[in-house]
């Protein structure tokens, strides 16, 4: 089993390590890349991972580019698999470490990589940093020590993500209160991290993450896709089409020992249901949805069978901890659950392999395989095959430089945007490009006044008021233009790689 796991993690690491220097995805990768800029202004920031970016820069001198941060998603996903190998140990209070688990974390974080650019983000980031929490969160008598960590790990999310840090730190609420660890020291070691964080970011850089949190909270509301009803919506969507699977998957369960005629009915309902779903719930290309489908509805059909008074209040606890992390991590994201689960999965993968193990051993075995075989395909897909917003990538094949002597492969047509981009922004420090194209300023080296991003006609506006003077910029017309382009500007056209065209303007 261990060899036939490591064939498809290898065979996985070696599509990502091939890729690391191939594509650029100018719109989400290019905010990646932005916020890992230190020069690069992040006003009323919403992700402020970027702070600690900057005083790693200030501290040593270096700076991450695009094959620097592709590179470092993957260590810190070798490391959070690292992490779930000990949680792995805790959870089932096995005597030693498991290869195959270090194997199959690594597998279902590997998947990923399925959706989304190959560069560090504050998804991948905000899934490392549950790893770890989990480890820590699982044992059963922490120290004080443990609770710092644990408060060092929140204040990390809450650079990452806000919302990602309110749920895991309810959790850790919970845990404290279920288990009677509820002490005065304890909260103090989850509070003590974040402030000495911020207080040592104010010290050395100036900013900090309350003061920008403080102002989004106004800027947020001129990003109508961020409202809280949508949000709401963007999860509570998901949750639906999963509960829709799982309920008539759970009902055959049921019937696998009382009924056995009516399981295999049933069963069959269930799988027609599931095909239906997946197929209404596909918006784009991707596909990534139906392993999450799968995987609920495995998870659904074997909970009937689960041994659940053979399992200690820890054990149920942590389970419940898996299936939810999920849907935890995912509040705040703009993004549909379903397109967004899949750096999640990892979590549902452990959750199935325990629940598998408790019923029978063959079919934990089972399920390691499928792993592997949906991460090897995921992985072949989301990066090679069909790249987030971006042609396939053996396309990528010449050269583009940027940056102090960073290159990296590109296609014919984003080299032929950049090329008839790159005279008119010369002698420019910083670029102003929006709707959803920050990747074009950072290819060309320049920085984006104010915000690393623009995505909507409001957000640009907040930042760029009517007396704001510009002397090129690039618009691409996903909204209308904001009310400082006055007409005294001179207009271009240039192809985008996906054929939509792109306008560049200068002042007269």
């Amino acid at each position: 089993m261990n060899k036939t796991l490591a064939a498809f993690t290898i065979l996985s690491l070696l599509l990502i390590l091939f890729a690391v220097n191939r594509g650029f995805d100018i719109s989400d990768e290019g905010l990646y890349a932005l916020l890992a800029l230190p020069e690069q202004e992040n006003i009323a920031g919403i992700f402020n991972y970027d702070l600690f970016f900057k005083l790693f820069y200030k501290l040593t001198g270096i700076q991450f580019g695009i094959v620097g941060l592709r590179l470092l998603r993957l260590f810190l996903y070798l490391l959070a698999a690292l992490s779930l190998t000990y949680f792995w140990k805790t959870f089932t209070q096995s005597d030693r470490l498991s290869f195959k688990h270090y194997l199959l974390a690594l597998l279902g974080l590997f998947a990923g990589y399925g959706f989304l650019p190959q560069s560090l983000s504050y998804n991948s980031l905000s899934v490392v940093i549950a790893c770890f929490w989990l480890t820590l969160i699982s044992s059963a008598n922490k120290s004080t020590l443990q609770y710092l960590l644990i408060g060092l790990l929140l204040a990390c999310m809450a650079y990452t993500k806000i919302t990602a840090c309110l749920g895991l730190g309810m959790i850790t609420i919970l845990w404290m209160i279920n288990f009677k660890q509820f002490k005065v020291t304890y909260i103090l070691g989850l509070i003590a991290p974040l402030a000495i964080i911020e207080l040592i970011m104010y010290l050395t850089l100036g900013d900090f993450a309350l003061s920008r949190i403080v102002e989004a909270r106004q800027m947020m509301g001129h990003r109508a896709e961020y409202s809280f009803l949508l949000l709401l919506k963007y999860s509570i969507v998901g949750f639906f089409w999963l509960a829709s699977v799982s309920i008539p998957f759970f009902i055959a369960g049921k019937f696998q020992t009382s009924a056995p005629k009516l399981k295999y009915t049933t069963l069959f309902i269930a799988l027609i249901l599931l095909g239906c779903i997946a197929y209404f719930t596909a918006i784009t290309q991707e596909w990534n949805h139906l392993v999450l489908l799968l995987t609920v509805a495995v998870l659904a059909y074997f909970a009937p069978r689960l041994p659940f008074a053979s399992m200690s209040s820890h054990q149920r606890f942590l389970l419940a901890t898996l299936l939810l992390l999920p849907f935890l991590l995912h509040l705040g994201s703009n993004v549909y659950w379903l397109r967004l689960g899949i750096h999640y999965w990892v979590f549902w993968v452990f959750a199935s392999l325990y629940v598998g193990s408790l019923i029978h051993s063959r079919l934990a075995k089972q399920m390691s395989v499928a792993v592997g075989i949906l991460t090897l395909t995921m992985v072949a897909n989301g990066i090679w095959i069909h790249p987030f917003q971006q042609e396939p990538l053996w396309m990528a094949t010449q050269k583009w430089s940027y940056g102090n002597g960073k290159s990296i492969k590109l296609t014919k047509k984003q080299i032929n945007l950049l090329t008839a981009i790159e005279p008119f922004a010369q002698g420019q420090g910083q670029l102003l490009a929006f709707y959803r194209i920050p990747g074009i300023p950072y290819l060309l080296d320049k920085t984006s006044p104010k915000s690393p991003g623009f995505w909507t006609k409001s957000q640009t506006e907040y930042f760029l008021n009517s007396e704001y003077q510009v002397e090129v910029l690039l618009f691409y017309p996903l909204d209308s233009l904001p009310s400082f382009v006055k007409s005294d500007f001179s207009k271009n056209y240039v192809q985008l790689p996906d054929g939509e065209e792109l306008q560049i303007l200068w002042r007269k």
